[in-house]
């Protein structure tokens, strides 16, 4: 019973950090993806124009998603206490490129380790720098060195055997290849994992290996796509933030930009991380079987006029995006059927 109340807590703790980030996606978000459709694809090596500086500052936000849900993880477990230490190991867990998870395990364990730490019994005359020098201080210290030391080598270990991995499996099946890219894209939004995919996607585009890039391009805009057609199946499912936050994440899929799924991930990710891996290896592996590739590095819907296939290519995404919308719909469904029984 205590197990289920802690796991509830977590959750609770999750969608509490869910609810501050939300606006951040949507700010950031839009401006970066408003700078790309009216600046182009040169925006992004620009500062010298209006819409390179709009995009600067989109994507300046967008930097900032893992150290907010980070502070507000722990701020939702600890009080103002947690919030400046989450905030700062969250920016550690950015730097070392564990994506929004490591922002959730910095949270959960500077709010849990502040709840410790508050209880620890100090002399009264000390009691006033407590909460301002001692907690922030001894929290931030363990936290920050834990996830340097202890969280970042298998990090680092991962990423490198699945680097291997990918390119001891480049000359088998284009269909298994771009499935696999296209779920890895999916899996952490622009995690280690996903920056793993991007980088052999890129690499193979630079050597002229379409297949690769292509698959790993589609995987970008498909989560998103997922989940707006989610919120839009079934509204009862979600609360009227997540439905706005779902069209914020279809313009931002459109446009290449995977985070907007990230809410919903971080808010429910058993049922949501499962459904957009799936529905995105899906598309990706349905359009590696079609054949259907393009000699760019535009993402998803950008990339629609050049595909040498389109039909293909955008039935493609459709059954993707539909793939994850009804898996997660129905997930969400169980779970409210067994709240309700």
């Amino acid at each position: 019973m205590a197990d289920r109340k802690f796991g509830k807590d977590i959750v609770k703790h999750f969608q509490s950090g869910v609810s501050y980030i939300i606006p951040l996606v949507t700010a950031a978000g839009l401006l970066t993806s408003l700078a790309v459709i009216f600046g182009g694809q040169e925006v992004w090596d620009q500062t010298d124009t209006f819409w390179g500086v709009v995009r600067l500052i989109g994507q300046s936000g967008l930097q900032f998603i893992v150290p907010m849900i980070s502070a507000y993880i722990a701020y939702s477990v600890a009080d103002r206490p947690g919030l400046a230490p989450g905030f700062i190991t969250g920016i550690v867990a950015n730097e070392m490129g564990t994506g929004f998870l490591g922002g959730m395990i910095t949270g959960l364990a500077v709010g849990y380790f502040v709840q410790l730490l508050k209880k620890v019994k100090v002399p009264m005359n000390l009691a006033s720098l407590k909460s301002i020098i001692f907690i922030p201080f001894v929290a931030t210290a363990v936290v920050g060195i834990l996830m340097w030391y202890v969280v970042g080598p298998p990090i680092t270990a991962l990423t490198n055997l699945l680097t291997s991995w990918l390119n001891g499996m480049q000359g088998t099946n284009a269909v298994i290849l771009s499935a696999l890219l296209g779920a890895m894209m999916a899996v952490d939004m622009g995690g280690p994992i996903n920056k793993i995919a991007y980088a052999f996607g890129t690499a193979a585009f630079t050597s002229g290996s379409y297949v690769a890039s292509t698959a790993m391009l589609i995987g970008i805009g498909l989560p998103n796509f997922g989940m707006w057609l989610a919120t839009v199946l079934n509204k009862k499912l979600y609360t009227e933030a997540e439905r706005d936050n779902g069209k914020s994440a279809l313009i931002m899929g459109i446009i290449g930009i995977t985070e907007g799924t990230i809410p919903f991930a971080v808010a429910d990710p058993t049922r949501v991380i499962p459904s957009i891996v799936v529905g995105t290896a899906v598309g990706a592996g349905l359009n590696g079987f079609f054949g259907g590739t393009h000699q760019t590095m535009m993402s998803t819907f950008m990339a629609i006029p050049f595909v040498d296939n389109m039909i293909t290519y955008v039935i493609s995404i459709l059954i993707g995006g539909l793939v994850t919308a009804l898996m997660v719909n129905f997930l969400k469904s169980r779970k409210k059927e067994k709240i309700e029984a």
